[in-house]
This record gives C-alpha cells, sequence and structure tokens, in this order.
C-alpha cells in the first residue's frame, strides 16, 4: 500500500511517497520539494506594521499576513506537479498539511479553498502543537536516540518546532513564532546584514527562546537535532567549508565552533556573493537569519553541537497515518482485490463470526454451482452469494433480533469501494431475507428493484437462508454438501463429522424461499459420518 504525504510549509512545499507493509513497515519511494515560499508574502506583507518591540513566543508582534496572487499561482503549480507524481505512482491515500504561512494569513482559507479546486489535493491547516508532534513522529522514526533524551528542533519558514523526547514519547512541545521567512521579514534591512541587525537579530531570537527554555531544563535532555531545509543547508555549507561530503555521516553532526565560524562567513556576504556558495539559490537570503536563529538555539541550550535529522513532518504525517489505518493497511495486503478488502474491512468492523460465515459462504457456493441448471445466473452472482454470505450476520452487534434488517442498512451505507450501486442493492437485500420474511413487494427496499435484480435477490437469498441452516450449530460440522437436481426435488446429500440434526433441522425450516424459487422440494439426506482432518 503506498501513501503520499504533502508537507504545505511556509518556505517550501515537500512531497514523500511511502510504500507501508502490512506490519507497518515504511520504505520511501519517492521525494519532491518545491520552493514556493508562501512566507514571502504573507509575513512580508505584516513586516511594515509590525512593533519594534520584542516578541514572546506566543505572539509575532504584527496583524495577520496575506498570500499573494503570485504565491497562489506557485502553490498550485507545485501541488499540481506532486498530485501527477502521486497518480504515477498509484498511491491508495493523500494526506496532506499547511503550516503557519496559511494558517495565520486573512485569506488562508481561500488559499486552501484554491488548492482544492485546482488540483483536488484537501489541505488540512494544522496548529502548532500537532505540528510538533508530526515532526516528533517523523524524527522518532529515524534519530538514533540509544536510551538518550533529545531536544528536537524544526526551523521552518514561519515557526520554530521544540520537542523534547526520546525513543518512547515526547514529553513536551512547543511553537514559536521564529521562522526564517518571518525573521527576515520583519528584522533583516541591510544585505550584508550589518553588526547593529546582527546583534538586534541574536537578541531577540535569545529572549523569545530563553522564554520557552525552562520546561525544557526541567525534562533535561541529552543531545539537540534539528530537522528542517535551514539545518541541512547549514550542515551542507559546513561540510564543504571543512571538505567532507554532504552525505557522509560525520556532515550530520555540526559543532558549535564551525555553526559560529559559518555565522561570521555569512553575514560578512551580499546576496550576490552568497550566491555562489554551494546553496539553494532560493535560501541566498533566509540562510543568514537561519544560522543567527540556530546558533542563539545552541547558545540558550547550552549545547556544544547538533544532529542533522533528515526526517521531518512530511515523515510524520506517514508515521501518524500508518499508525492511524494499521487494520486498513493490514486488509490491502491480505486482499489486493479491491471488492473483497470492502467486504471483509466492513466485517472485521462489525466483529463479524470468521468461522460461521466462511462455512455457510462455502456451503451456498456449492448450493448455487449444482442449482446452475435451474438459475442460469453468472458466475459474477456467485461472487455475490459469497460476499453475502460473509456479511450477513453483520448487524448482530446492533440487535440480534432484527440483524439481517441492520445488516442490509449497514451494507447500503458503507463505501462500498468496486461495486456498482445495482451491485450494492442486490447485496444488501440478500443479507435483508437470510432470515425471516421472503421478498414481498411491499417492501420499499425490495420494490425499488427492477425485475431481474429482483429475481436475483430472491435466487441468491434463498440459498443463503439453506446454507446458513446448515450451519446452525456455529460448529461447522457439515464436511462435504452434493446436489442432485431432478424434475421435482433438490436433494443435497449431506457429509458430516458428527451428529448434525439441528443444522437438518435449521436447513429444513428455512426452505420456504428456495423451494418457491426454484419450484421443487427440497430433500436433505445425512450420509456416514466421516472423522475430521488430523
Amino acid at each position: 500500500m503506498k501513501v503520499a504525504a504533502i508537507d504545505v510549509g511556509t518556505n517550501s512545499f515537500h512531497l514523500l511517497i511511502a510504500a507501508v507493509g502490512a506490519e507497518g513497515g515504511v520504505q520511501v519511494v519517492d521525494r519532491a520539494k518545491e520552493m514556493v515560499r508562501l512566507g514571502e508574502s504573507a509575513f512580508g506583507a505584516r513586516a511594515a506594521g509590525s512593533s519594534s518591540s520584542l516578541p514572546t513566543s506566543s505572539s509575532s508582534g504584527g496583524g495577520p499576513g496575506v498570500i499573494s496572487p503570485e504565491a497562489f499561482a506557485r502553490g498550485v503549480e507545485a501541488l499540481r506537479s506532486f498530485r501527477r507524481l502521486a497518480d504515477r505512482h498509484q498511491v491508495d491515500a493523500v494526506v496532506a498539511v499547511a503550516t503557519s504561512a496559511v494558517r495565520e494569513s486573512i485569506n488562508g482559507g481561500e488559499f486552501v479553498r484554491a488548492m482544492r479546486d485546482s488540483t483536488g489535493i484537501e489541505l488540512r491547516v494544522i496548529g502548532g502543537d500537532e505540528e510538533a508532534h508530526l515532526i516528533y513522529l517523523g524524527a522518532r522514526a529515524t534519530l538514533d536516540f540509544g536510551g538518550r533524551r533529545a531536544v528536537i528542533v524544526d526551523v521552518g519558514g514561519g515557526s520554530v518546532e521544540l520537542i523534547v523526547g526520546d525513543a518512547r514519547e515526547a514529553y513536551h512541545a512547543t511553537s514559536l513564532k521564529l521562522g526564517v521567512l518571518r525573521l527576515l521579514a520583519e528584522k533583516v534591512t541591510t544585505d550584508p546584514i550589518s553588526p547593529e541587525e546582527r546583534a538586534r537579530l541574536g537578541s531577540h531570537c535569545h529572549n523569545v527562546l530563553e522564554a520557552a527554555a525552562p520546561p525544557l531544563r526541567r525534562i533535561g535532555f541529552d543531545f539537540v537535532a534539528l530537522t528542517s531545509g535551514t539545518a541541512n543547508a547549514i550542515a551542507e555549507l559546513i561540510a564543504a567549508q571543512k571538505g567532507q561530503s554532504p552525505a557522509s555521516p560525520d556532515s550530520k553532526h555540526v559543532a558549535f565552533k564551525d555553526l559560529l565560524a559559518l555565522e561570521d562567513k555569512l553575514c560578512s556576504l551580499n546576496a550576490v556573493e552568497r550566491a555562489r556558495l554551494p546553496l539553494d539559490p532560493k535560501r541566498t537570503d533566509s540562510i543568514v537569519p537561519g544560522v543567527i536563529l540556530v546558533r542563539s538555539l545552541l547558545e540558550v541550550l547550552h549545547a556544544d553541537a547538533m544532529q542533522v535529522c533528515d526526517a521531518a513532518l512530511r515523515e510524520g504525517l506517514v508515521a501518524d497515518w500508518v499508525a492511524r489505518n494499521r487494520p486498513g493497511i493490514q486488509l490491502v495486503e491480505e486482499f489486493p482485490d479491491l471488492r473483497r478488502r470492502s467486504v471483509m474491512g466492513l466485517a472485521r468492523r462489525c466483529g463479524y463470526q470468521k468461522e460461521h460465515a466462511e462455512q455457510v459462504a462455502r456451503l451456498a457456493l456449492n448450493l448455487f454451482r449444482g442449482t446452475r441448471a435451474l438459475h442460469g445466473l453468472s458466475n459474477a452472482d456467485g461472487e455475490l452469494l459469497d460476499f453475502a454470505c460473509l456479511l450477513h450476520e453483520i448487524g448482530y452487534h446492533i440487535s440480534p433480533a432484527r440483524h439481517h434488517k441492520h445488516g442490509a442498512y449497514l451494507i447500503e451505507n458503507q463505501d462500498m469501494k468496486g461495486f456498482t450501486a445495482d451491485e450494492v442493492a442486490v447485496l444488501a437485500q440478500v443479507v435483508r431475507y437470510h432470515r425471516k420474511a421472503t421478498p414481498k413487494e411491499s417492501h420499499e427496499g425490495f420494490a425499488a428493484l427492477s425485475a431481474p435484480l429482483k429475481r436475483k435477490v430472491r435466487i441468491l437469498a434463498g440459498i443463503l437462508r439453506v446454507a446458513s441452516g446448515l450451519d446452525r450449530s456455529y460448529a461447522g460440522l457439515v464436511r462435504e454438501l452434493n446436489v442432485k437436481v431432478t424434475d421435482k426435488v433438490v436433494t443435497l446429500e449431506v457429509t458430516a463429522t458428527a451428529d448434525v440434526t439441528v443444522d437438518v433441522w435449521g436447513a429444513r425450516r428455512k426452505r420456504d424461499l428456495f423451494e418457491e424459487v426454484f419450484n421443487r422440494k427440497l430433500r436433505i439426506v445425512v450420509g456416514e459420518a466421516v472423522r475430521p482432518a488430523e
């Protein structure tokens, strides 16, 4: 089973496509990234009116911004490309979330609607707490905690998430409005950044981080791990300065002294000079507040190094989806056929009795094949009978006395993927008539069917009634069932593993519709008992 996770961030849009195994194992199939930079307009619009006072961890100092038409267009283009890639991989589910730029903008709701209408992708706008939780789930899947506790930090375009956690759980999480595009829009006006602005920006970051640090220190932690494009860009620049390969494991461990040296270098360069560095051109401006923020973070946390983690929110989306959909994932692996998967998913959700349902299905299909000359139905109709047998008692958990009617209602009101409307109607009515009253024109659901479908329901329900009666004991005693048809009688030769008096009685009590449909008497003969298979 494949899932596509989309992170609509303030700076970048990310796509992760993963294959998920029945046991929940995840394998990355494809990735994509687009630097859309929603925050350029969302936070840029607020910069002119922002206060000069330093914000706390819960306020940005300005009113809400606006996502520009240009950013709308870039967003549509990015999500359309993600949609095409997801379709090419034939994913089974798409989960997509939007973070701070969308949730804080005046026209964030309009942006969500535009993305849905243009691409078919439903964005869910998440708050800072949920964003932090998803980031933790993503990081937990790849970080080597080694029995230690970490502060996991995601440096985004609009916000920074701080999470204290280990391999078992997260103990604390907070979201701060310290994203690199927000800082760029509200705090940086010079290029190269002036010493005064550099100092003010560092002081601002310190103040906000210090206000958020007490719970982190109280809980305690052993190391600092950073996720996000900014963190990776910093690690790659430092690796280049030291002559290391950006792909080497050593490049993921960044010492504070190297970070400080990189900050000094970046703050001495203008945009043109920074563009000559091994850096994504779209990060040449935001990397300056980014490195100042990360340096301030390590100072506040009294950390002499940081570890860079490749996993982030999108990996967390996949982990969260897997946790929420484990039964469905197992169904996909177990039942690749969409129709049978729909049936088995409903049956299991309703707590069906597996052994009884499968025994009834086996007996019913024997009856179906043995009476083929009488009914003339297709093999596809036999499959519908099989499905009806598996579902015939799903309404039992609602009301034992009326479970046939509740079962029909459940089928009619489920999204039975792979079935036509007529097939769903037939399936529901066959379950409806597996016991009690036989089909009548006065019954609303049956009366709504066409004449050919009514005939089909009567035949399949007649067979199901007899088959379910033959397992009246719920003990699976009937081992073999041979069908013989003559002009006036249908004879069932039953071979069983033990006394089947109760089962034969059950079948005889429910033979009315069968005899009516086939215009023949039903006779049941019990052969010599056989021993169960070893």
